[in-house]
């Protein structure tokens, strides 16, 4: 009777329960909701067809993320949360940095808290499109800090745009560290931003060495692009040892990881 049940749903019902998930979860899959439902995957896929045409999610390979996991959270959001792991990963990051060497970081609330932990150079040099790395930065005597140019966002305070590129273009960095909104284990590391997807990639051809950040939270959390794949980034630097399954990915891609 049960499965009966399942069987008769009415769209309304089914559609409930995908949100449901939704709100639970960052996103949800066709397979997982066929198991839940006990329905096909035409079915599923037509009920995600319908919730996105009225904006209530918006559908991705192999399943659909919620409307608020389109645009990542403001900065300062992003900085209150996993504060300690971050600075993990800061303590962990800043070990790859030597004196006479130039870096640079991307805007982001990791990147602000390495900025952070540079008091221990004495010739260094610090390029940035954050206002915020780069006044954390500005306290360290021994790093000189150069920032891009580009059109101000007033929001995360950084510099984004063609110029921004263009600027980036010029250099040869020996390291950058890069953040990033999400790591999914298919499609690599990803952002919500079209400007900080394009930063990152100009970033990844302006290095020698490329440096993923990323907190434990941002495991198998997508986001709508596609910035990296794992195979061009050199290391990812995290608080705590990622699960097997990541892990192995990682592996396989021959990127190096390094945590807490």
């Amino acid at each position: 009777m049960k499965q009966r049940r399942k069987r008769t749903m009415l769209n309304s019902h089914r559609h409930e329960y995908i949100l449901e998930k939704l709100q639970a979860s960052d996103k949800v899959t066709v397979a997982d909701l066929m198991t839940g439902l006990d329905v096909s995957d035409e079915t599923v896929r037509r009920d995600l067809k319908d919730l996105e045409s009225k904006g209530l999610l918006r559908r991705i390979h192999g399943g659909a993320i919620g409307v608020a996991k389109i645009r990542d959270e403001p900065i300062r959001e992003r900085a209150r949360k996993s504060a300690k792991e971050k600075i993990v990963i800061a303590q962990r990051a800043v070990e790859l940095i030597s004196d006479h060497t130039s870096i640079f970081l991307d805007t982001g609330s990791t990147t602000e808290a390495l900025a952070k932990q540079l008091g221990r150079f004495t010739d260094l040099k610090l390029y940035t499109n954050s206002l915020n790395v780069a006044l954390a930065a500005r306290e360290h005597f021994g790093v000189s800090v150069f920032v891009t140019p580009g059109e101000l966002r007033k929001v995360e305070l950084d510099l984004v745009g063609y110029d921004t590129v263009d600027y980036i273009r010029n250099y040869l960095f020996d390291t950058v560290f890069m953040g990033t909104a999400g790591v999914d284990g298919e499609r690599g590391f990803m952002d919500f931003e079209e400007d900080e997807s394009r930063i990152r990639q100009a970033l990844m051809k302006s290095a020698r060495n490329k440096v993923m950040l990323a907190d434990g939270s941002k495991f198998g959390k997508t986001a709508n692009i596609c910035t990296a794949r794992f195979e061009a980034i050199d290391r990812l630097v995290t608080d705590a040892k990622p699960a097997k399954n990541f892990y192995s990915v990682f592996e396989r891609s021959g990127m190096d990881v390094t945590h807490g």
